[in-house]
């Protein structure tokens, strides 16, 4: 008998459901590309630094991270539907103060918000995927799939408005905005009833997730990915123009080439999931980063910079999605575990993209962005430990499965 695909299996309000957290997820892939797009504009208006720009990257992230400190409480508190409603409006408010101020203080405070606002969304919509699919990788990988989809329409957008007037990016917040509040009213409308989410037995129960080796080894891949990640979503526009390989325009045709690969590469690895283990994916994906991002690193000619691009977007494709399915099942058991991976995990984004721009500002961007040679490094290495934890993992499940017979 044919298995059934994953949105057909959903009850039809599931699906509305399912359908508006993958709209929710394209738009924030608009808004979080969108800010490294626009940031040498907003350099430029705004007379900031490369310092500054760091910061303002690594403001992202901390709200990013805040959010995964705070999302696993909410919804105890006030459902999970109002927490996502009143958590997704904050970018918005953000970009909003963007647009009429340049006070480096109220610019980090505005890219604070639309941290918290994208850290909710992410957190809940990989956790909502992740306990229906009951850890499958494939809806997973769709889930960023969309998310790859509003990366790649992010340059095109900035692209459409700022080709004849460099101060068109306002334009783009303008759409942006406008797209948050069609997702509030769409979200409005969502019944999330029939997600698991409740309070945990006692305090040993809640936090029972920790123990488990998948979880940990996961966490800290992703810590180091993201270190990779956030780096390269909002230093890779300047990165393109300021070491003076590719015009503004080319920049963004880059920044775009690279998300369509992304975005090809997720919905390729959400098949190709079905026939490998997370394990292995994540090791293979590992080694294409670190080998990519040498060569997009080094390269001086726009050929060398066109592969470096496409092999680091197909490797950077499917690691956040796989890397969740790694953990197993338990973000379905334990309502506060994807609250601790986020958390913990965007440490990383939020760190390495101040030091490339504190190291850029004294000796270029080519030097800061090579910092990323030794997250990628490291992540490589925890993939191969990743390999042998799940192996003897599920070992010992087999062994208990055998000695209850």
């Amino acid at each position: 008998m044919k298995k059934q695909s994953f949105f057909r299996s959903l009850h039809p309000k599931d699906r509305y459901m399912v359908g508006n957290l993958f709209f929710l997820y394209l738009i924030q892939g608009v808004f979080v590309i969108m800010i490294g797009s626009i940031l040498p504009m907003i350099k430029e208006e705004y007379g900031l630094s490369y310092q500054v720009g760091g910061f303002l990257i690594s403001a992202h992230s901390i709200g990013n991270m805040i959010t995964g400190l705070i999302a696993g409480v909410l919804p105890l508190l006030f459902g999970l539907r109002r927490s996502l409603l009143g958590l997704n409006i904050l970018p918005f408010a953000g970009f909003a103060i963007v647009l009429v101020t340049g006070n480096p203080w109220m610019l980090i405070f505005a890219l604070l918000l639309t941290g918290l606002g994208r850290g909710a969304v992410s957190n809940y919509n990989n956790q909502i995927i992740s306990a229906l699919s009951k850890g499958s990788a494939a809806p997973l990988n769709m889930l960023h799939g969309f998310f790859a989809i509003g990366a790649v329409m992010a340059p095109f957008l900035v692209l459409l408005f700022t080709q004849a007037d460099s101060s068109g990016w306002r334009k783009v917040i303008y759409v942006v905005i406008g797209l948050g509040a069609i997702s509030m009213g769409t979200s409005y409308f969502m019944n999330m009833d029939s997600v698991p989410y409740s309070r945990p037995e006692g305090e040993t129960r809640a936090f029972g997730f920790l123990r488990d080796r998948p979880f940990q080894i996961s966490m800290a891949i992703m810590f180091f990915y993201l270190c990779v990640e956030a780096s390269v979503m909002g230093w890779m526009v300047t990165y393109y123009t300021d070491s003076g390989t590719a015009g503004g325009g080319s920049a963004q045709l880059l920044t775009s080439l690279l998300w369509i690969t992304i975005l090809a590469g997720r919905f390729g690895c959400s098949v190709l999931s079905a026939r490998m283990v997370p394990p292995r994916m994540i090791l293979i994906l590992c080694a294409g980063i670190v080998v990519f991002l040498c060569i997009l690193l080094i390269s001086t000619s726009l050929v060398l910079m066109l592969v470096g691009t496409i092999g680091l977007g197909l490797s950077l494709s499917g690691m956040y999605g796989t890397t969740v399915a790694n953990a197993g099942s338990v973000f379905g058991e334990y309502p506060l575990a994807m609250g601790i991976f986020v958390t913990v995990s965007t440490l990383g984004s939020v760190i390495t993209p101040s030091i490339i721009g504190g190291i850029a500002a004294y000796t270029g961007i080519r030097a800061g962005m090579t910092v990323l040679l030794v997250p990628s490094v490291i992540t490589l290495v925890l993939a191969v430990c990743n390999c042998r934890i799940c192996a003897e993992n599920r070992e010992a499940l087999s062994s208990r499965d055998a000695g209850k017979q």
